[in-house]
Formats: structure tokens, sequence, C-alpha cells
């Protein structure tokens, strides 16, 4: 008989061991195994190998669709518009324009370095992307919790704005990296800095350093001033905030910030920089910037004589730079005046118009760089008594003389009674006398006696009022609104003996080979009137100028012309004509808040007498000649 195996401590060991596995097992299954994750890092799983493969499919994506390199330097550009005054003088250019190529080796060593200290001031010295400054600017950005910093490089701006599209995605900014890198393998410093010079928006529709150099100082790149570099290099920040023509303090403010960088740089010493900054340049392109109102309706009226513009034009147009000047001057000389704060003008406007509706030159407001609303060729505004020439000049053509004799008297129409300036009514006194004192009642009994239609007929033949004009007896008072430039060639056609006259500001539309795409004709014009009625009223308005309201327009020479004001003081005009041209002068405000008393026959005729003086005769005679 088998002896029985005695329990032993050790087989008590052992069966207490296998009893005890099962939890032991257990407690593996739930736990955390250190060896096995230890074997997962040295062994990727397949999901590990599944992300790897997913980027490196969209790196070749990006990549593969990132733009062709030599197609985008020469990619097509929007049509640029180039507008000539009358003597061949650039006025503006509306469009893109790109300078020609500069060469880093032909300019000033400050001219880039500018640009370096400013945006990118360790260009020199990464790889394209800075490091420092990302960590910097996520570090700026997480504090303020806005994006209040960046950190592109000088390579990333070029990959970025000549090849890539302005749409901020994420695969965009891996393009912008891939291409970044791709610059400064393939590319030397100097070359991607050049390509950066030459294609970079400095503002005002100008891309690359030559085209903002002649822009704004007249110069060529390679003659631009330390001080002249920095404000240019200053642009680039924000071109439209720091446009030294627009905005001189901003964009000097600015420029001292980046003389300050290039001295901390070390490009040039401290007293250099302001040096610099305190010699300053004069902002200058060479252009007649008074003259944006009248380049603006040009290019507005573009379309309407060659349709869509698919190629760069040259257009010459009629503007005189001298008369312009003048214009701008004397407006902005009244507006600036005591008299103009002391009575609530805010806004002032001007036209010059040679007898065949030639615009000789235009201003449309007080400050182009504050309001760029037009008007002299936009605003629409009551014209007062400026059209009472047409109501007589209507009465003339059915007989009546300016000598007759006509009573002046209260008026009843409906429960409208027209009133006079002077608050009286002047009994016997003829059609002459009535219109150089611009006497109302006397100008509607004369429209109700010609026929308020036949008025209405001859203002629209005229040119100076629109069809929304109305047939009633306030037509004689210039209760219809006008443009001052209708109402400018209204008296035009007046100058040159009753033919038809269309304002006009286009000459020649060049293209960009030299062809001949339009050019004006002459011809087509109607005779409107027979011109001994504008005899008859020529006589009149004379003494308008020597005798009535307008005595303050008086400009020492043979001139005719009438005055206007409005309901409430709202308007103030004065309009009129030499044997040379005709011109007029808007004064008001544009939220039609009522002038303290300003007439027609104050700051208006004013302007209007200085302006004619200076371009018939000397710009610098500031004679006084109302007295004769």
């Amino acid at each position: 008989m088998a002896k029985k195996k005695a329990n032993t401590p050790k087989s008590a060991e052992s069966k207490a061991k296998k009893q005890s596995a099962p939890k032991k097992r257990t407690a593996k299954r739930i736990g955390f195994d250190w060896k096995k994750a230890g074997q997962a890092f040295k062994k990727p799983s397949r999901f590990v190998w599944i992300g790897a493969a997913a980027v490196a499919v969209y790196l070749i994506y990006c990549w593969a669709t990132l733009p062709d390199i030599a197609k985008a330097v020469k990619a097509s550009r929007p049509p640029k518009l180039v507008i000539l005054a009358a003597d061949g003088s650039e006025l503006a250019s509306y469009g893109a324009k790109y300078g020609n190529p500069v060469d880093l080796r032909t300019l000033p060593s400050y001219v880039p370095q500018a640009v370096v200290a400013t945006e990118d001031v360790r260009f020199y010295s990464h790889f394209g992307l800075d490091v420092r400054s990302i960590v910097r600017a996520a570090a700026t950005n997480l504090v303020k919790r806005r994006k209040a910093q960046g950190a592109s490089t000088i390579t990333q701006q070029v990959a970025k704005n000549l090849f890539l599209s302005s749409r901020k995605t994420f695969r965009r900014k891996v393009q912008e990296v891939m291409l970044s890198l791709w610059l400064e393998h393939n590319l030397t410093k100097d070359q991607i800095l050049t390509v950066y010079l030459n294609r970079v928006y400095f503002g005002a529709g100008t891309y690359g350093l030559e085209a903002a150099a002649q822009k704004y100082y007249g110069v060529k790149a390679r003659r631009l001033s330390l001080y002249q570099a920095a404000v240019l290099a200053g642009l680039l920040k924000a071109p439209t905030t720091y446009n030294p023509l627009a905005h001189p303090e901003a964009a000097n403010k600015r420029a001292r910030i980046v003389l300050a960088n290039m001295a901390k740089a070390g490009y040039i010493s401290a007293t250099e920089g302001l040096n610099a900054a305190e010699t300053g340049a004069k902002t200058g392109d060479g252009k007649n910037k008074s003259a944006f109102y009248f380049t603006d309706w040009i290019a507005d009226e573009t379309d309407a004589y060659l349709g869509s513009i698919t190629q760069d034009v040259a257009i010459r147009t009629t503007l005189q730079p001298e008369m312009q000047t003048v214009l701008t001057n004397e407006i902005t000389a009244a507006l600036n005046g005591e008299e103009a704060r002391a009575k609530h003008v805010s806004q002032a406007a001007g036209v010059i118009m040679a007898p065949d509706g030639a615009v000789l030159a235009l201003v449309g407001g007080k400050d182009y760089t504050k309001s760029q609303f037009n008007r002299a060729a936009e605003a629409r505004r009551q014209i007062g008594s400026t059209i009472k020439p047409f109501v007589y000049l209507t009465a003339f053509e059915q007989g009546a003389s300016p000598s007759d004799i006509v009573d002046d008297k209260p008026i009843y129409l409906n429960g409208w009674s027209p009133k006079n300036a002077s608050g009286r009514y002047y009994g016997k006194i003829s059609l002459h006398d009535a219109l150089i004192h611009s006497v109302n009642t006397v100008a509607v009994a004369t429209a109700l006696k010609s026929g308020v239609r036949n008025v209405l007929k001859t203002a629209r033949k005229f040119g100076v009022v629109g069809s929304d004009c109305k047939a009633e007896a306030a037509i004689a008072l210039g209760v219809c609104q006008t443009r001052l430039i209708d109402i400018v060639a209204g008296y035009a056609a007046l100058s040159n003996g009753g033919i038809g006259v269309s304002p006009y500001g286009i000459s020649e539309i060049l293209g960009a080979d030299g062809e001949i795409l339009y050019q004006r004709d002459s011809g087509g014009r109607n005779r409107l009137v027979n011109p001994r009625y504008i005899v008859d009223l020529d006589t009149v308005l004379i003494d308008v100028i020597l005798k009535g309201t307008g005595k303050k327009a008086n400009p020492g020479i043979l001139a005719k012309g009438k005055t206007g004001t409005t309901q409430n003081y709202r308007d103030a005009w004065f309009v009129g004509y030499t044997l040379d041209f005709a011109a007029g002068i808007w004064v008001g405000n544009d939220d039609e808040k009522p002038m303290d008393k300003v007439t027609g026959g104050g700051l208006p005729a004013e302007i209007w007498g200085k302006v004619v003086r200076k371009i018939s005769f000397d710009p610098d005679d500031d004679a006084d000649y109302s007295g004769l």
C-alpha cells in the first residue's frame, strides 16, 4: 500500500501559490504592463504607422498643390489707368503700379537695412523661419488672448505674398513653410530680399521699391535718402495708415521707429538716426495732388468710353495744372479763413470750364484725404438765384428787353408769396435792375408772364436743371437741385453765344502700345438760342458784378455772373464767365445745416473774383478790384 504524502510546509506554500494564482492573473489583466509599453515604443503599432503615413500623404499633397513658381512670378496684374493733364504731366494712376526691378547692389546700403531692421532683424541668420520670434509671438498672443504679434520672416512673406493666396487655412500655412525652406535652399539671402523689395506692396497702388520711391518722392530708388528709406520701410506695416502723402505726421513717427531699429541693429549710429529724423524729407511725387477729385471723376467716366478695360491705358485730359492749383489754393484759403469759421462754412467746390465744355479745373471739397465725395460732380443742391439769367433769357426770346419797366409788388400763389432779401418791394423797376439786384418777386412775375413751362424748357435745354424739376413758379428762385458742374456748363453755353455744352474731361485715350482708343470729336453741338438774346443778357450780367449783388466778384476784367443763395443760407453760389471760360463756386455744409448769413455775393463771390483774376493775369496779384 502506497504511503500517503505528508503535508509539508513547502507543499503547503506551493498549494497556497496555486490557490492565489487566479487573483494574480486578474491583477495583471487590469493593471499597466510597463514591459509591454516599453516594447510598444521600440516597435511602433499600426496606428502610429497609419498616422505617420497620413501626415506624409498630407505633406505630399501640400507640396504637389504648390503653384508653379515661374508662373507666379510672371502672374498677370489688373490693368493700370494713368491720367494725364492737358500738358502731358501725370496726375494720378489707378490699378496696380509696378516699378522696374531694383538690384540690391545698386541701392544705398541703408535702404535694404531699413527693411531688414524693421521687418526681420535676424533675416541673415535664420533658415527661413525665426524660431525665437515664433516663441515670442506665441507667448505674447497667449497672454493677451488675441493675435497681438506676428512672426513671419521676410522669406515667409515672399512665399505668402508672391506665391500663395490670402486665404488663412492650415494647408496654406504648411505650404508657406515649405516654400520658405525651398526659397532658402535655392536662393541666396540677397536674392530673396531682392524679390521681396521688387514685389511687396507699399500702398497707394504701388508694388515694389522703385514704384514707391517715384510715387512718394519722385526719385529713383537708388537716390533715396536715409529718412526716405525709413519712411518706405515703415509703410510695410500698414501702407494706408503710414502713407506720407495722406498722413505725414503718422509717417514721420513710424520713420523714427525704423531709424531707432536700424541703430539698435548696428546699421547706423544713434546720432545718424536722430539727424535723419530731424532733417526729414519733403514728400512729393511730382503730381498735382489737388486734382484727385478730378481724376476720380475721369476714372469713373472711363467705362462709358471704352467699356471694360483689359489693358493699360493712358488718358489725356483737359485739366490745366496752373488753373487747378489756383482754384485749389483759393478755396482752401477761404475755408481756412476766419470768415468761414465764424460763419459755419465747412465745405466748398469749384469748377472752371472752357466755352466748349472742357473742364479745365475742378475741386470737389476742402480736403480729399478726409472726404473723397465730389461736391462738384456728385452733389445736387438747390441753385438759388443762379437760375435767374435763364428766366430772363426766356423773356428776352419772347420780346422783352432789359430796359422794360415792371411793377414790383406782392405776389400770392395758392398760399405762397415770394419775398425779397431786402424785405421790401421796389415799385417801378427795370428788368435790368431787377436782375442785378436779384429781386425775387420780379423774377417770379417774369416767369409767370413768360410761362413757367417755357422757363423750365430753357433751363433744361441749357442743362441747369434735371428732369425731376417741376414746372412751378418757384423754379424762378432756384428751388430745383443741380450739380455744380452742370450749372457751370449752362453758363459756358452763355459764354459761347448759346451753343449747347456737355461737360467733358477726356480728350484722348491711348492703349498700352500707343494706339488711339478714343479721340474726342469737337463737332455735333447744337445752337440753343439766338445769340442776340445772349447779348441782351450779357449787358445785365456785367452790371451784376459792377453794380449789383456780385461786386465782390469783380476780377478787374470784363466778366459776367450771378449770385445765388438758398433758403436759410444752406447754399451760396457765384457762377459767371469771361470770354475765355466759365467758372462756378459753391459753399455750404454737407449736412445742409444753415450758414450764418453767407450769401452768394459774399464768400463765393470773393473766391470767384480771386480765381478769375489770377488765372487771367498774375497768380500773385492780390489787389482788390471790387471798387472798379
